[in-house]
């Protein structure tokens, strides 16, 4: 039977995991924003033509957050979808008054942004469809 310590340690380095992990919770965060803007295409249009935006924009994030964040969670076109997920961010932050606004006023969009270009950096990872072909 294994001790406690020998348990943890098991599970004490295991960076697949953790990048699975990130790239699940970042696809899922994206993919829901992505959904829910689509339920609403006119008043996201609405809303992004207010803040400067051209209305296709809208839908353009839309699909981009919606199939995106489905990339994401299984692992194909990673490195795409992040660097797409992280120019979404950014825009997202300086659209909407940049880090000047506030000291938590974007906190969200900056662990977005870091998460989606770490998943960039690395890829998708030994447990991503990718690996497995």
């Amino acid at each position: 039977m294994m001790s406690m310590v020998h348990q943890a340690k098991a599970w004490a380095h295991k960076p697949d995991i953790g990048l699975l992990l990130i790239r699940v919770a970042v696809g899922m965060v994206f993919f829901a924003h992505g959904w829910v803007k689509m339920q609403n295409l006119d008043g996201t249009s609405a809303m992004f033509v207010s803040l400067g935006l051209p209305a296709f924009a809208a839908v353009f994030i839309a699909y981009l957050e919606v199939i995106g964040g489905i990339a994401m969670i299984l692992g194909v076109f990673t490195r795409v979808a992040a660097k797409l997920f992280a120019i979404t961010m950014l825009v997202a932050i300086f659209v909407t008054g940049g880090i000047s606004t506030g000291y938590f006023a974007h906190e969200m969009e900056l662990v977005l942004l870091l998460a989606a270009l770490g998943i960039m950096l690395t890829g998708g990872g030994k447990h991503s469809l990718y690996a497995w072909e």
